[in-house]
Formats: C-alpha cells, sequence, structure tokens
C-alpha cells in the first residue's frame, strides 16, 4: 500500500483530520502553545490599568498571580485574554489549528467533541483577539476600495418580520443603498491588508476618516477608484492621490493601479462562502480573522502565530463584550422588507 500515493488524495481537510486521528491513536503528547507563545522576556502590564509597577501574588490553580500596586487589583497571565475563564483549555487549543483552517462550527463541534455553542463562543473571543491586526499602519504605496455587502441578520431572534427562508427571498436594491453596509478595504504593496466595517449605506469622508484614516500619512500615496468621498477626504488629508475609472484605464506610471485590493475584495467574497451567511453583527469580527489569514499565509507556524495574538492581546473580553453595542452604533433601522 503506497500510503504517500494516498494522502495526496485527501484534502487539507481530509489530512488535518488524519494528523490529529494519528496524535490521539499515539497518544502524542500535546504542546501547551499558548504558554510557548508568551514572551517571557516582555514586561508584564497590568491588564486594568496598565501600569508597570506589579508584583508576585501567588499562584491560583498552576497559574503564577500578581497584583498591581497602582489599582490594587489581582491578575494572572491570562486576564482580560481569550483564553481567561475556559475551562476546556487542551480542546481549546485543539481549535486554534481549526481556526487557521477556517473549519466551520458545526464541523469543529464534531471533530473536537464540543458543543455547538462553546464553539461558537470560543470563535468570537478568538476573533476578538485579532482585533490589533486588522488596523496596522499602512507604507508606500497604499489601495482602498469600499464594499458594500447585504446587511444580515442571521440569528437574530427579534426581528419585525418574518425570517427568510433563504438568501434569494430578500429583495435588495442594486447598487449602494441603506440595505448595505459599507466596508472599507485598504491594503499596501507589503501584504499588510485591512477591512473594517464604516457604515450603513454609502461612505463619507467621516466614515473613511474614521477607518483607514489613522492608518495613512502624507508619506503614503494613495490609490482608489473614482468615488467622490475618497477623493474629498484624500484632499482634505492633502495625500498624492490617483483615482482609476475601471472602464477607462487600469494603471498609470506602471506602479499606481488598484488591482491588489480587488485581489483581497475577491479572496474575500470566496473564503466567506463556507460559511453560509456572516451576520451583520458579528461582520467585524470575520473581517479580522479573514486579515489575520492573508497576513499569515505564507508563515510555516500560523497557529503559533494565532496563539501570541490570544496570549498578548488583554483586551479582547473587552472587544468581546462590547459586540452587541458595536452592532447597535451602526444604527442601521430594521428592514421590514428591502
Amino acid at each position: 500500500m503506497d500510503l504517500r500515493s494516498i494522502i495526496k488524495t485527501l484534502s487539507q481537510d481530509e489530512k488535518a483530520e488524519l494528523v490529529r486521528l494519528l496524535r490521539q491513536d499515539l497518544n502524542v503528547p500535546r504542546i501547551d502553545i499558548i504558554w510557548s507563545a508568551i514572551n517571557r522576556d516582555q514586561m508584564i502590564l497590568c491588564p486594568h490599568c496598565n501600569s508597570n509597577d506589579i508584583y508576585g501574588h501567588g499562584v491560583y490553580k498552576g497559574r503564577k498571580r500578581y497584583k498591581c500596586k497602582a489599582c490594587k487589583k489581582t491578575f494572572n497571565d491570562f486576564t482580560g485574554t481569550a483564553i481567561a475563564g475556559i475551562k476546556k483549555t487542551n480542546e481549546f487549543q485543539e481549535y486554534l489549528s481549526l481556526v487557521v483552517e477556517s473549519v466551520t462550527i458545526r464541523k469543529a463541534s464534531s471533530i473536537i467533541g464540543v458543543n455547538v455553542k462553546t464553539i461558537f463562543d470560543w470563535r468570537h473571543k478568538l476573533l476578538s483577539s485579532l482585533a490589533l491586526v486588522n488596523g496596522q499602519a499602512f507604507s508606500g504605496i497604499v489601495e482602498c476600495d469600499d464594499k458594500q455587502l447585504d446587511i444580515n441578520n442571521k440569528g437574530d431572534r427579534n426581528l419585525d418580520r418574518k425570517p427568510y427562508k433563504r438568501p434569494s427571498d430578500r429583495e435588495t436594491r442594486r447598487g449602494v443603498s441603506n440595505d448595505k453596509v459599507s466596508v472599507m478595504v485598504a491594503t499596501d504593496r507589503n501584504g499588510n491588508p485591512t477591512m473594517q466595517v464604516a457604515k450603513i449605506g454609502r461612505v463619507d469622508a467621516d466614515s473613511i476618516e474614521k477607518t483607514i484614516g489613522g492608518l495613512i500619512g502624507s508619506e503614503n500615496v494613495l490609490c482608489s477608484d473614482a468615488h467622490p468621498s475618497i477623493i474629498a477626504w484624500a484632499k482634505g488629508k492633502q495625500l498624492e492621490h490617483h483615482t482609476f475609472v475601471a472602464s477607462r484605464q487600469h494603471i498609470k506610471d506602471k506602479c499606481y493601479h488598484v488591482q491588489h485590493v480587488n485581489s483581497i475584495d475577491n479572496l474575500y467574497e470566496r473564503w466567506v462562502k463556507r460559511f453560509y451567511g456572516v451576520s451583520t453583527k458579528y461582520l467585524s469580527q470575520y473581517l479580522n480573522w479573514f486579515v489575520f489569514l492573508e497576513k499569515v499565509k505564507k508563515s510555516s507556524t500560523q497557529t503559533l502565530d494565532l496563539a501570541k495574538n490570544v496570549a498578548v492581546n488583554a483586551k479582547a473580553i473587552n472587544t468581546y463584550r462590547s459586540i452587541e453595542d458595536r452592532y447597535s452604533d451602526l444604527g442601521f433601522p430594521q428592514l421590514s422588507k428591502t
């Protein structure tokens, strides 16, 4: 039996599941990837007040605790992070590799043997850890675009209309309208994309500034389509700005174009299809996920990269708990018929 040829016929998901089954059958010891991701040389800060005036305060349940002299609160290495309060830490760490593989909730539940609701909770805590990844300063030439997505009330139990049985039941208007949510997409030429929920309906200069304004400076060169709001915003920031109309021109001076940001748009559309619709309430979470995967796609240690983000982001739980508030802040109308 030629095992190598058989393995080549397997999909990536099947190969990953084979590795997990072999690890279980051979009793391969688990690597505590969360602990290995912690940088012990990094200065320990209080997750409550960000002070570095702390001291050791004993051990609780095998984890070293600290106390802050400034705010008098105690904490451990994982306080405020996505892993805080999680009891099934072994299963949670196994789920890290499934997040990297973009496995759906029900399939992850089946593989790990954990309840679907628990996996759902873990997913959004993890994705909250990636908020810092989705929004890092650009360098050089920057391409940007605004992307419209249908408002999705998936999972909402308080609709003032009958739920749609399928997406095709919804009659949305074509183009930009108030029954769509706008997402600002931008990337530089160094593989540093960002995707941020801007507002309901057409983007304006204020929503552009709110999403990507802090990432672009006067040293950058901006490329975009001829969206009037983007033009007005770039003029207000005094940026060198090159615009394109797809039907007339695709590239200027052999280096100014929007092909990278258009590629990001297309990659996101193909990636998100596996989830059969993403609720607008959780859209920013999935954008964090996609941006992270794009940034680490060439890395050989993707699971460890994810674990590092989980271990260092002490604001993840606050981000997770504010999902409902950020969703309400969008301020869109409940659509009875669209």
